[in-house]
């Protein structure tokens, strides 16, 4: 589950989220959820391949089990406090806005002219904003759903570079554990199926990516240098060995990140 070997999908329209709406009226909490998914069958055999999917969500429930602690609880008690990440949360108090969420649409240039005249700008259209994989207030996912800022985010970002320490001395990792994060869990034939283009020379560690080949990456980053992209936009990048993090973020779905990213780093670490 931590490597994402555990061939689950990322599908909500199935019999178990169905199941899990009736046994809980809607309210879907987590435990639930993840008991009915764990109905489903697999899509392959497992460890056969990596396919990015709820597995995190389901390592938020082994979470709740061992701390006896809701996950939301849990996130807040050994994260965000001991970072002073006080403008993070797993969900939004009614005083809090939300920056406006927009999604990149356009598919070919015949489009331009129509976005231009409707939305007065070229290909990015905004949207009510919402999270389909947070199923209401009783559902803490693993890998969706927290609400933060740029510099709250940074904050963990820093704790990761600096292998589980914090900008203020604060540990929430041991830095053993940092290094088997950005260690590559996958075998050659699971990193093949990792096959997204902004991912080439990168394994996968425990819950993040992990840069093994240079040369592949086309990358100026540090071997072990981690990170990950949000589905809006959001980049983490954390380096334990220049001891360097960076946290990115737009609120675009669809983000282009075949474009960003790689130049995103690239750019970070020209700095150095």
């Amino acid at each position: 589950f931590f490597t994402m070997t555990a061939v689950l999908s990322y599908a909500t329209n199935t019999p178990a989220f169905e199941k899990a709406r009736k046994l809980t009226d809607g309210k879907m909490d987590t435990r639930t959820v993840i008991k009915c998914l764990a109905e489903e069958p697999l899509l392959f055999e497992p460890g056969a391949r990596w396919n990015y999917s709820l597995c995190h969500d389901v390592l938020a429930v082994l979470a709740e089990v061992v701390s006896g602690m809701r996950f939301s609880e849990y996130m807040k008690k050994y994260i965000f406090e001991p970072l002073d990440m006080n403008n993070s949360y797993y969900h939004t108090p009614n005083d809090v806005i939300i920056s406006p969420q927009y999604i990149y649409e356009i598919q070919d240039t015949k489009n331009i002219v129509e976005l231009q005249q409707k939305e007065h700008t070229i290909g990015v259209v905004k949207r009510a904003y919402g999270n389909e994989l947070v199923f209401g207030e009783n559902y803490d996912s693993g890998g969706a759903g927290i609400i933060t800022t740029v510099d709250d985010y940074a904050k963990f970002a820093a704790a990761l570079a600096n292998s589980g320490t914090g900008l203020n001395n604060n540990r929430i990792l041991s830095s053993a554990t940092v290094k088997l994060m950005k260690t590559n869990q996958l075998n050659e034939a699971q990193r093949k199926t990792m096959n997204w283009r902004r991912l080439r020379g990168y394994g996968y560690g425990l819950g993040v990516r992990t840069l093994i080949d240079k040369a592949e990456s086309g990358s100026n980053s540090s071997i072990g240098e981690i990170g990950w992209g949000g589905a809006a936009g959001a980049t983490i990048i954390a380096d334990t060995e220049e001891k360097v993090a960076l946290f990115y973020a737009h609120h675009m779905l669809n983000p282009q990140e075949e474009y960003y990213q790689p130049r995103l780093r690239n750019v970070l670490y020209s700095c150095l």
